[in-house]
């Protein structure tokens, strides 16, 4: 048995969620990983109980599973920020059980040079554990799953993410690999990256990039069979480990999404992956 297919709903950002549902089903996609955000499209994180009902019933009437929830709540905050971002997280996990969703996404903080780097990690230290225990309190069975990630987030490499997660339980504190962003920031051998946070990789997004030449480093979208991420390579090593987990498209190439989905679909289908 290996790990299956997904798509991230983020990549039909304009359309809104039936839509999105419709397209995946009808291209053969069985699972989709809901974006949480309260920009009047997609899930708000503050969704009602009716539009949970609501939004439970497209995926099932499309014959779809929600494998997971993107949110964009982020751990690392001080004062009655990093309490907010605690409570918007908690509720995220609350909408991942009431949809399936075995996982749901927590980003980190921006660095930010007046607190530093260690003042960051011990703030996403305290609150990741504090949050796990909200959600032990609550009931809660999906697991919050942090993405490597740059740009506005701390977590560029999966060194920075062993650091801040070293300790924590893996059963209930993942991590989402992503090495397409490492590309951009904190990049590190493949395989190198997948030992270092092998016991909590618990879902994968899916995308590549490569060499644009416009400027030093740059890169630019590129489909998945090349590219800097050797994605066979990926999810040959995450199978022989058995992994179980959803490869989910996060792809940005300048094509229509469907397109997107339907050359991604072929690809993992070659590797036994549906």
């Amino acid at each position: 048995m290996c790990g299956y297919f997904s798509v991230y709903s983020l990549i039909f950002r304009d359309r809104g969620l039936e839509d999105t549902l419709k397209v995946l089903s009808g291209l053969g996609v069985r699972a989709v990983e809901v974006r949480v955000h309260e920009d009047g499209v997609h899930l708000s994180p503050w969704a009602s109980g009716g539009e949970v009902s609501r939004v439970r019933g497209l995926v099932e009437d499309y014959g779809l599973t929600v494998c997971a929830l993107a949110s964009y709540g982020k751990l690392g905050y001080e004062g009655d920020r990093g309490e907010k971002e605690l409570e918007k997280l908690l509720n995220v996990g609350r909408l991942a059980d009431a949809l399936g969703a075995e996982v749901f996404r927590v980003k980190v903080r921006g660095y930010d040079p007046r607190v530093g780097y260690e003042g960051i990690r011990r703030l996403f230290r305290k609150q990741a554990v504090t949050l796990v225990k909200m959600l032990e309190a609550a009931g809660v069975e999906a697991v919050p799953v942090v993405e490597q990630h740059g740009g506005g987030d701390l977590a560029h490499s999966a060194g920075i993410l062993l650091d801040f997660l070293r300790g924590l339980e893996p059963e209930r504190f993942g991590v989402i690999f992503d090495p397409g962003n490492a590309v951009r920031e904190g990049w590190l051998p493949l395989e190198l990256q997948l030992d270092m946070l092998r016991p909590y990789v618990r879902h994968v997004h899916v995308k590549n990039y490569e060499r644009s030449g416009e400027e030093p480093g740059g890169v630019k979208p590129s489909p998945l069979d090349r590219g800097i991420v050797d994605w066979r390579l990926v999810v040959e090593t995450l199978e022989g480990w058995g992994y179980r987990g959803y490869y989910s498209l996060e792809d940005f190439q300048p094509i229509p999404p469907e397109e997107r989905v339907a050359d991604a679909l072929a690809f993992f289908r070659k590797l036994g992956i549906e």
